[in-house]
């Protein structure tokens, strides 16, 4: 018969169209809201500007993104529901239709849902738009072939989760979580590196990897708007979106081959193919493990012993779990311990592998320190320090053999005391005993912690990055060879200093005032500028402190060394910025500039050690009166 061989019916796709009325009548209103009505709205603010960049921002709008992601799986689900029940699979493959053209017409259906409404919103929109007096015709038809395309790769790929599943409400819950799947693993395994894997601070190659696995975050983060100089709008995003619709006829295709190898009998199934449903429950039960076992271990995270051993044993729970739950669903009934349990035995011992060989550091990831010879550069993040001034808080780059050296030594007595750190890391004794009060009436910081980051730029063009959490305790900074006496020497190399103070010390000093200047009759505090005269010796004696390691040196801990050495008098320098001049070579700063982009200030405290700033300052005595000193004056 002629009709055993159609490939296509138009009188479904009529039937369709009447029975899921509700589906594109919804996707066809909201888009007027966003489209035509809303273009009408601005109708007082319509400009040229405004026509040319509307239609496009939505493009880049989340809510726009998500509107098209959600209405293709319930697109999908309108059109190919009649495969959840065995009645009605039954029904439409007794038709006299082949199963390409029951595919076909049903997947033309629901993509029909998505483009007919969105081609009538593009053309009430150049409606709307010549009725405001104004129509950027290449805007609105972008806007049109973008979301068509991003609308024909999320309904392809719906309808390929469509043939892996039997059942109604799986195929959504499918959807949603393949569509976020590798990024939300990639962030599970982070988060359980970060607890069990020493120094581990995260992996971006698996995070750009697990964005470009997920589409619906791939294109949210990689389309936007760019303009011009002249200030055109332009949509960055249509060859990505492009792309992915090529990749959803792909998925169209595969889709089209599972749905002609299809067994009726599996409506109702979970998961409809067969080599699909051991991946389905290992998927599972490795997703339970590593998810809703972290999440457990962060609940009765103060309740429990912390480390490796405690989650292991959450992920073992819940990976068992995780595992008969699978095979329930599967199964179609409760009782799948006997026939499944050999498996879950394989699960957990894989499990169990994993976590002791990541304990034992058997790749030898947690003892790696790179060699002085493969070392091109090293990188040091922001850590807290103490005076509060331009250098509290700085990163630094170095490719001095020296500062290498010593940051290598810093790195390899971090790994020699491993077991201390990770057993110190799960202690929270040390909290309450963070200050003691001095005879002088104050109080002094015995201990505190910093997160220390290393980024090792190495010869062949790799980088090796580091993190670890240190304490940082009196006892440590007093004895040689401990990492807070290594990190506090590393810190004041006088190389280090001049940068994090300095950025570009051909820029001219114009002013130089003394702030919070102590006043020990009155106890006040104020501030008095110093005579240009001063300037030029001043600068030169504040450089030669610096190199010489007496002045700008850096504290971990608000101790008594730092308390007697530091002023509570700071020093403000005021700089011409010579970047923008004549012939001058533009240097980037991290200083803040002033309002006009000239001028710009630093803040360096005052130390008692600095010699030669002292010997220039003597005549304001007041300037340097240690903390100390006045803390037990005013405390006296």
């Amino acid at each position: 018969m002629r009709s055993g061989t159609s490939y296509f019916n138009f009188t479904l796709l009529r039937k369709n169209a009447a029975r899921f009325w509700p589906i594109w009548g919804l996707y066809t209103l909201a888009w007027m809201l966003l489209l035509p009505v809303a273009i009408l709205a601005q109708r007082e603010i319509w400009t040229p500007t405004l026509a040319r960049e509307y239609p496009l921002a939505l493009l880049t709008n989340t809510s726009s993104i998500l509107l098209v992601f959600l209405w293709a799986i319930l697109c999908a689900m309108a059109v190919f529901s009649y495969l959840y029940s065995s009645r009605s699979a039954g029904m439409f493959h007794a038709l006299p239709i082949r199963r390409e053209g029951l595919f076909l017409t049903n997947y033309l259906s629901g993509l029909a849902f998505l483009v007919i409404p969105q081609v009538l919103a593009f053309l009430l929109g150049l409606l709307a738009a010549a009725l405001n007096g104004r129509v950027v015709f290449s805007s609105l038809f972008t806007w049109l072939v973008a979301v068509t395309l991003m609308g024909l790769f999320f309904y392809s790929f719906a309808v390929l989760c469509a043939m892996f599943t039997g059942h109604l409400l799986a195929l959504p819950a499918l959807y949603f979580i393949l569509s976020l799947l590798p990024y939300l693993v990639a962030c599970l395994l982070e988060y359980l590196a970060q607890e069990i894997l020493f120094g581990f601070s995260s992996a971006l190659w698996l995070e750009e990897a697990a964005i470009w696995l997920s589409p619906l975050l791939h294109i949210m983060r990689s389309t936007s708007l760019t303009y011009s100089a002249d200030g055109i709008a332009r949509y960055c995003g249509l060859g990505l979106v492009a792309l992915y619709a090529l990749v959803g006829l792909v998925l169209a295709g595969l889709a089209l081959t599972l749905y002609r190898r299809r067994r009726l009998e599996t409506a109702g199934d979970v998961i409809s193919v067969g080599w699909m449903r051991p991946l389905f429950q290992w998927g599972v039960a490795a997703c339970s493990a590593l998810a809703t076992g972290q999440f457990f271990y962060s609940i009765f995270y103060t309740l429990l012993p912390q480390g490796t051993w405690t989650i292991l044993g959450w992920m073992l729970l819940w990976g068992a779990v995780g595992w008969f739950v699978a095979a329930m669903l599967l199964q179609k009934k409760f009782w799948v311990f006997k026939g499944s349990w050999k498996g879950c035995v394989v699960l957990l011992a894989c499990l169990t592998a994993l976590v002791c060989a990541v304990e034992l550091d058997l790749p030898g990831y947690q003892r790696a320190v790179p060699d002085q010879k493969r070392v091109v550069s090293v990188s040091m993040g922001d850590i807290n320090t103490y005076p509060y001034d331009q250098a509290s808080s700085f990163a630094w780059t170095s490719s001095d053999p020296q500062i290498i050296r010593q940051t290598l030594d810093l790195h390899q007595a971090v790994v020699d005391r491993r077991e201390e750190l990770q057993a110190w890391a799960h202690d929270d004794s040390y909290l309450g005993q963070r200050w003691f009060m001095t005879e002088g009436g104050y109080k002094v910081e015995t201990f505190t912690t910093v997160t220390l980051r290393l980024s090792y730029t190495l010869a062949d063009g790799t980088v090796m990055k580091r993190q670890y959490r240190l304490p940082i305790r009196q006892e440590d900074l007093d004895a040689d060879g401990t990492p807070a006496a290594l990190l506090q020497s590393l810190i004041n190399q006088p190389a280090l200093l001049e940068t994090a103070y300095f950025d570009n010390l051909s820029d001219r000093l114009v002013d130089a005032t003394l702030v919070n200047l102590y006043a020990p009759d009155s106890g006040e505090y104020t501030y008095e500028a110093l005579p240009a005269d001063l300037l030029e010796p001043l600068m030169e004696a504040v450089l030669a402190d610096i190199r010489d390691g007496n002045l700008g040196r850096r504290y971990l801990l608000e101790n008594q060394e730092r308390m007697d050495n530091c002023c509570y008098t700071d020093l403000e320098l005021t700089f011409r910025d010579t970047s923008g001049l004549p012939g001058a070579t533009p240097v980037p700063t991290n200083n803040t500039l002033a309002a006009d982009d000239t001028t710009y200030t630093i803040t360096l405290t005052l130390q008692l050690s600095a010699s030669r700033v002292k010997e220039v300052l003597k005549d304001y005595p007041d300037a340097f009166l240690s903390q100390a000193q006045i803390l037990s004056q005013s405390r006296g």
